[in-house]
């Protein structure tokens, strides 16, 4: 500590916080007489900005020119504490930031890419700093989710179990086994979970009417399921019109199941799913190869078919998904997956990426050129294969609410205490109540315990979501050393949604492998509170983390200045946020434009607005969002706007316009040329949700803040800071049916100018 703390000061090196204080703790008298540490650390800052400014300028040359760091992201990226929290608003180029310093610290630092670890929350974002990281820089680093580096530790521990992922399909097992053995040849307790469950208005459509009238019918589930699956089809008139429609809906979903019930990675993939089954060619999805193609990986073949007892290997090689700069990656794995059949001599088909009617020709083409004889399966055939995937069609509101209920209990701290929370509440209420609840709980309770003994009663063991870090922070210590056990730098993005099992979870790594970490995150955006994220973890760093540094990046590359001073003054009217003053170089005045109509008349005035801005800008893609999914359903009870791929949505006529359509929530981490915010009612901010009772007294607890709704207004203020240009905003000519955000952003407005 000593010769460390000397060395970084005659070398004029970076000196963290953490060492300066246990320095002064100890060893005070090698430190200079007036010694300011931070006037210190900022001096050497400069001198290295200056030293390396050649280097960061030319970061990103091959890469993409338009990006050029500015001053304070280059002094974040050389800040080097034990534990650093860099405030990186709206725009302000965070995955940049974190990206350029995996790359600093291996070029100019030495650490080995295998000692960084970045961790963030999705998929998603994970698979934005691989490109960055793994893919642009080549740097080896390991990106990965909380959950995905939370299971690979629950492994180790759980070592003489082979352990699996715990998917939606196996949570539909579980529940229909349940179901079937344990309630419904018991038909007093069908009775009783109906009558428990669906008196309260709220809950009334928790089965379905078929279910209800006809459960009592029938001895076995699959006898009332058979009866229901006639019943689905009789009420159909245009059968064949009724399929085209329900898959093609499929198709166009974000998460796009196959007439079987796969679950694909592609629309492609699905149109050819599709195809064998409903021509009677047997195959199997991602079946895993019996033997390794390179570097010791396991191979799964998109499908493997089956032709007088030898296998056929198809894969699909839909290019369209990758851009441009990941070509190189792609073509290197579909070269390899083709010369090791070309090597083997094994039956190959291959196809690329094309429209739906030329794929569906090609492949058409390939299977008759390889011998295959098609025997088409009627409608009725196809639309029973689609209903067999839904067993739970009639139940599936109430497996929903016992799931969860299990995914709250298993988000609380101390999960373990459930029972006596909830009791201790049923407790308090009056007699006639406390029975009601009670009998609710022994049902919910029941399933809970079979569900667990399911994933953990047996050889193999089943985590789910919430176990994968759960298991990981009570066992941790049990290992003697972590598989990254010489982890040098932890990278965290998107701190503000941090949960107190991931905070945990952190703590551990940083305390096990001695990493220095850096969390990056925005407290003006922390809209997550539902899903366990704790903002006081943003606010109280320095508390969680002690002897750490705050940073802040301020500049925006996204926003006007006028919007960002705007949305700054409304954010700030929580004073328990974070204070920054975010600067812009881009000037578009007004770029908050409200867009007036009347009762009733909101999904024509979107539909004018959207075609105005395109004629305008043609283009400029545009992205609506709306506070709720009701919000966003609603636009498709209007006949000219239609649900297309993903989160597309398109106008009768116009279908070259660039339009997505989602939640709020969904559209965190994304940019759009244009913006437009719908459903700004009075129901905007929520006040209250009526969820179950289980579930309203396990929710975690929300600190208190100085303003009401401060989380939907921070919803509102990510709403806002989408657009690279003008967010409109359609409001309702009459101001008791407004949001009052609204009211408050004009006030806002007026007062500016």
């Amino acid at each position: 500590m000593r010769s460390e703390f000397l060395n970084k000061l005659n070398n004029q090196e970076y000196i963290s916080k953490n060492l300066y204080l246990k320095v002064l703790e100890k060893d005070k008298m090698i430190i200079p007489i007036n010694f300011d540490l931070d006037k210190y650390n900022e001096r050497v800052l400069e001198q290295k900005y200056i030293l390396y400014q050649d280097y960061f300028n030319n970061m990103y040359k091959d890469i993409d020119n338009n990006i050029k760091l500015d001053k304070e992201q280059v002094k974040a990226i050389l800040s080097d504490e034990d534990s650093a929290l860099i405030i990186a608003g709206a725009g302000t180029g965070k995955t940049t930031t974190m990206a350029s310093k995996v790359k600093y610290l291996v070029d100019v630092k030495h650490i080995e890419p295998s000692q960084i670890v970045v961790m963030s929350y999705t998929k998603k974002a994970t698979e934005e700093l691989e490109k960055r990281i793994n893919i642009d820089f080549g740097i080896n680093a390991n990106v990965t989710t909380f959950h995905s580096l939370g299971f690979k530790y629950t492994r180790s521990i759980f070592s003489n179990h082979k352990c699996y992922v715990v998917d939606e399909n196996i949570k539909n097992k579980i529940f229909l086994e349940y179901f079937e053995n344990k309630i419904f040849n018991d038909k007093n307790k069908v009775k009783e979970i109906i009558q428990l469950f669906n008196a309260d208005e709220d809950n009334k459509w928790l089965f379905g009417s078929f279910f209800l009238e006809n459960y009592n019918k029938y001895v076995s589930f699959d006898d009332y399921f058979d009866a229901y699956k006639k019943h689905k089809i009789s009420e159909v008139g245009d059968l064949d019109s009724m399929l085209d429609s329900m898959i093609e809906s499929s198709l166009n979903k974000e998460h796009i199941y196959t007439i079987k019930g796969e679950l694909v990675k592609s629309k492609g993939e699905a149109l050819i799913a599709n195809f064998l089954f409903c021509n009677g060619i047997d195959y199997e999805y991602e079946k895993i190869f019996p033997n390794m193609v390179s570097y010791n990986k396991t191979y799964k073949p998109d499908f493997t078919l089956n032709l007088g007892g030898e296998d056929i290997y198809l894969e699909y090689f839909g290019l369209s998904n990758y851009e441009q700069d990941e070509m190189h990656r792609y073509e290197k794995v579909r070269k390899i997956k083709e010369d090791y059949h070309k090597k083997h001599h094994t039956k190959f088909i291959k196809l690329d990426y094309n429209y739906n009617e030329q794929l569906l020709f090609n492949l058409k083409k390939q299977l008759i050129d390889m011998g295959f004889i098609f025997k088409p399966k009627s409608p009725a055939e196809i639309y029973n294969a689609i209903l067999n995937q839904r067993p739970c069609a009639e139940l599936f509101k109430f497996k929903n609410l016992l799931y969860d209920v299990i995914s709250q209990i298993k988000s609380l701290e101390n999960r373990e205490l459930y029972k006596e929370k909830i009791i201790d509440f049923i407790n308090k209420k009056d007699t006639l109540i406390q029975e009601r609840l009670s009998k609710q709980f022994d049902y919910i309770n029941d399933f809970y315990l079979y569900y667990q003994n399911y994933l953990f009663g047996r050889e193999e063991y089943g985590f789910d979501f919430n176990d994968m870090i759960y298991y990981a922070n009570k066992y941790i210590e049990s290992l003697n050393t972590l598989e990254n056990d010489d982890v040098k730098y932890l990278i965290i993005d998107e701190y503000q949604d941090i949960s107190s099992e991931r905070y945990v979870f952190t703590k551990h790594i940083c305390d096990m492998c001695g990493a220095k970490i850096v969390a990056v995150g925005d407290d003006w955006q922390s809209i997550f509170a539902f899903a366990g994220s704790k903002i006081e973890y943003i606010y109280n760093f320095q508390k969680y983390f002690p002897n750490s540094k705050l940073l802040k990046i301020t500049s925006t590359y996204r926003n006007s200045q006028q919007l960002i001073d705007y949305c700054g003054k409304f954010i700030m009217q929580n004073t328990s946020q974070i204070k920054k003053e975010l600067v812009s170089n881009i000037n578009i005045e007004k770029p908050i434009k409200f867009i007036p109509f009347e009762d009733n008349d909101e999904y024509e005035v979107l539909k004018k607005l959207i075609l105005k801005i395109h004629f305008e800008k043609p283009e400029h893609n545009i992205l609506v969002l709306g506070r709720t999914n009701n919000i966003i359903n609603k636009c498709y009870n209007d006949p000219q706007l239609l649900d297309s791929v993903g989160t597309k949505m398109q106008i009768v006529g116009y279908e070259d316009i660039d339009i997505d359509l989602m939640t709020i929530h969904k559209s965190k981490g994304l940019t759009a040329d244009e913006v437009i915010l719908i459903g700004l009612s009075n129901n905007f901010p929520l006040e209250h949700q009526n969820d179950f009772w289980i579930l309203n007294i396990l929710k975690t607890d929300v600190p208190i803040e100085s303003i009401d709704f401060p989380e939907e207004r921070r919803l509102f203020y990510v709403a806002l800071t989408r657009t690279k240009n003008n967010v409109y905003l359609l409001v309702n000519r009459n101001p008791k049916l407004r949001s009052k955000f609204i009211e408050e952003l004009y006030l806002i407005m007026r007062d500016e100018k």
